[in-house]
């Protein structure tokens, strides 16, 4: 029976791929940016329906007194929106980039080093199957290395010179 690893500690790092996870949350502000125009065009319209004889000043600034009560909690729930969704995307940008990186270093001609991912991180199955494919390709690599040393030996005999104290036949 297999020994239980011991899980891998946290990470420290919060953006791990920075691509993938500025993308999140540049998409995050972008929607809840969104959602406040929408509010505040819905609730110009409103005002402006319940309230018809009024200018439109006078009505940007019933906007601006409703906003004192949704404003704060935006900007209190936005900042702790945009960490969750890095310690949400971290759960599959970290071990996209642990593979990548050992991808890397098999296209480099180094073993590596089999991946295991953290518990509470995606993919987790994609870790053993990439560990399989690296198996594989340095058993491939090993057998390659032994045939090519063995076609050396074979070939070895081409390179010999007669020696000069050989007595010629015939």
């Amino acid at each position: 029976m297999k020994a239980k690893r011991p899980p891998r500690p946290l990470r420290q790092q919060l953006l791990i791929d920075n691509d993938v996870q500025v993308a999140l949350i540049l998409r995050a502000v972008l929607y809840g940016s969104a959602c406040v125009i929408y509010f505040v065009v819905i609730q110009f319209f409103t005002q402006s329906m319940i309230h018809p004889g009024v200018n439109t000043a006078d009505l940007f600034f019933s906007l601006t007194d409703e906003a004192m009560y949704w404003v704060p909690g935006l900007l209190v729930l936005g900042p702790l929106m945009i960490y969750d969704v890095l310690k949400v995307s971290n759960r599959f940008a970290g071990p996209i980039f642990s593979m990548r990186r050992e991808m890397q270093n098999l296209i480099d001609g180094k073993e590596g080093r089999n991946i295991t991912f953290r518990t509470d991180d995606h993919w987790s199955t994609l870790a053993m199957q990439f560990n399989n494919i690296r198996e594989e390709l340095l058993e491939l690599r090993a057998k390659m290395a032994d045939e090519a040393e063995e076609e050396e030996e074979d070939d070895s005999w081409m390179d010999a010179t007669p020696a000069d104290d050989a007595v010629p036949v015939g």
